[in-house]
């Protein structure tokens, strides 16, 4: 498989589902460029991730023994942050890190952070694909499902997606087996991976690269779904277009074709054949935009991939904004505060500055200094935030020095 872009993405698997849903990707032709890693405390859920040994990380092993972390996020914290070294060369000179998991377990939603505190120390850019629990799990793991999000990844990592499992029964029958529940979801979910990667790699036909895919999901709260479609037909078939369409619509993950309409944002990822006709790509996005709403920021990418015959997969990301705005603290108190509460500043010319050199107000020396020793120990984390990172940097402080005028 030939890559047009020449981008290196990593996917890491993150605990028990994440095993799961690595599993389906590994055998996949279209997993060629990727840079594929399993990490779990289990030793079992991590040898079916699929993957050889030299792409499994088992955390913790010489306290935990391979046996898992019984739940605990503090548990999934120290042992993933025991493997820092071992993540930081596994995916070193990425230009993105995908963490794939599911969130109320002990491995994936402790060691969240941890990767997030990895791929920020080597620049790359991490985004999180995440399923919620069932709520049949129970209270105790949709708590640390909702607490991680909250405290661990709020406003730290790039971009956070997360599926509600729940969503499986819009489609499905109550009679259906929790085992194979869950498959679907790996399912869905792998072939979502699938698509996005293979476009942001691959992208040579209509291409969607990092800064317009993120800038959708960006240090946003947001509550997503996934249709995703793979359909076989010949070349130039109308009956495909429309196929692949309805599949979609139907797919598990969605929760209907009205999510599609209510989305502020959605992502098109579309991979077909070489043979690839303009005709039929327009088509279908054409028909996938008449089930988006008027305001919908819509992102496409398309993708001719060699391990494609007669297949045509498609997948869409369908985002709702939460209301209250974005994530974190990335705006500066000036950006935030009633513009009635600002201090007015008088104008003052250059000479007058020049005059009065007691008027300029020095600049702290704000120099970010690394953790020397102390890099491979577990971040301090409170409500949130990693204090090891200096306030000012944390919280995207702008220093004032009194010299800019009004705005």
């Amino acid at each position: 498989m030939s890559e047009s872009v020449d981008k290196k993405i990593s996917v890491m698997a993150l605990g028990g589902a994440g095993c799961r849903i690595m599993r389906q990707i590994a055998g996949n032709p279209l997993a060629e460029p990727l840079n594929l890693l399993a990490v779990d405390t289990d030793r079992e859920a991590l040898e079916a991730s699929g993957l050889p040994p030299e792409k499994q990380i088992l955390a913790g092993v010489c306290w935990r023994d391979g046996a898992g972390c019984g739940g605990s996020p503090l548990d999934g914290q120290r042992a993933v942050a025991h493997e820092r070294t071992e993540l930081e060369k596994a995916i070193d000179g990425s230009s993105l890190l995908l963490v794939i998991g599911g969130l109320g377990g002990g491995t994936c939603s402790g060691g969240a952070q941890v990767a997030v505190s990895v791929a920020h120390k080597l620049n790359i850019p991490v985004m999180f694909l995440l399923t919620l629990p069932f709520s049949l799990e129970g209270h105790s793991r949709r708590k640390i499902a909702e607490d991680t999000l909250k405290k661990e990844l709020t406003g730290l990592a790039d971009a956070v997606i997360c599926l509600p499992n729940d969503l499986l029964f819009s489609v499905l029958e109550p009679t259906t087996k929790l085992s194979d529940a869950f498959a679907l979801a790996d399912q869905e979910v792998s072939r979502t991976i699938l698509a996005l990667t293979v476009v942001l790699t691959q992208g040579n036909l209509l291409h969607t690269d990092f800064s317009s895919f993120l800038t959708i999901l960006k240090r946003r709260k947001s509550y997503c779904s996934f249709g995703v479609s793979l359909v076989r037909g010949e070349s130039n078939s109308n009956s495909r277009v429309q196929e692949c369409m309805s599949q979609l619509l139907r797919s598990p993950l969605l929760g209907g074709a009205e999510k599609l309409q209510k989305a502020d944002a959605v992502i098109l990822s579309l991979v077909g054949p070489q043979d690839l006709a303009l005709g039929e790509t327009k088509a279908l996005l054409e028909l996938a935009e008449q089930h988006t709403g008027r305001e919908c920021q819509l992102a496409t990418g398309v993708a001719a991939s060699g391990t494609f015959t007669d297949e045509f997969l498609l997948c869409a990301l369908a985002v709702e904004f939460d209301r209250e705005g974005e994530l974190g603290v990335s705006k500066t108190s000036a950006d935030t505060a009633p513009t009635a509460s600002r201090p007015r500043r008088s104008r003052k010319t250059a000479a007058e500055v020049t005059e009065n050199d007691d008027a300029i107000q020095q600049l702290l020396p704000m120099d970010v200094v690394t953790r020397g020793i102390m890099e491979k120990t577990a971040p301090v984390i409170w409500e949130g935030e990693n204090l090891d990172i200096p306030t000012f940097q944390r919280r995207g402080i702008v220093v004032d020095t009194g010299k800019t005028a009004d705005r």
